[in-house]
């Protein structure tokens, strides 16, 4: 399992348990977290990417988010460098923002996934894709600053005037250089 995306689908997925239990109970989300998710298909993490895709904020997005944590995580279908180079907002300075900055990372993060799973999946291929995640990953970056006017992450800032330039395809490919 690959570490850091085990963690955030951890995370990700004991939210819904945590609603559930105040809902239903401590007993009945403590079955329902026992039990092992199986994993997506390709036509189900598709459509939960067209979710995040049309509405990251969305109702429905909770769950498409689960579904692309869940498949990138575990399908053999797709693969992830996730690292410094891939994924910045992760590695960066956390501090500066606390624990709400870490809301807006994860949530990055799992915009990333979804736009470099799409690309694998459309290529018929499982290689790492950062371009095609850093464009989703900004356009979510987007989304989020017209709900909170006073986000700013330094790492999306740098993306963002890199795109600008036209440098990320360039940058993609340095980052899977090893």
């Amino acid at each position: 399992m690959k570490p850091v995306l085990s963690l955030l689908l951890a995370c990700s997925l004991l939210v819904p348990v945590a609603h559930a239990a105040d809902e239903a109970g401590a007993a009945s989300s403590v079955a329902t977290a026992s039990v092992p998710a199986a994993l997506p298909g390709m036509d189900a993490v598709k459509q939960a990417i067209a979710v995040l895709e049309k509405d990251f904020l969305g109702a429905e997005a909770s769950a498409a988010a689960n579904t692309v944590m869940q498949f990138a995580n575990d399908s053999k279908d797709v693969s992830f460098q996730i690292s410094a180079k891939t994924t910045p907002w992760l590695f960066g300075d956390a501090k500066s923002g606390g624990a709400e900055d870490d809301v807006y990372r994860q949530m990055l993060l799992v915009a990333y996934l979804a736009g470099n799973t799409r690309a694998q999946l459309a290529a018929g291929k499982a290689v790492d894709s950062p371009l095609a995640g850093w464009e989703f990953a900004l356009k979510t970056y987007a989304t989020l600053q017209q709900a909170n006017a006073k986000l700013k992450l330094a790492e999306l800032e740098t993306l963002k005037a890199q795109q600008a330039k036209g440098q990320l395809p360039a940058m993609a490919k340095k980052a899977l250089q090893k």
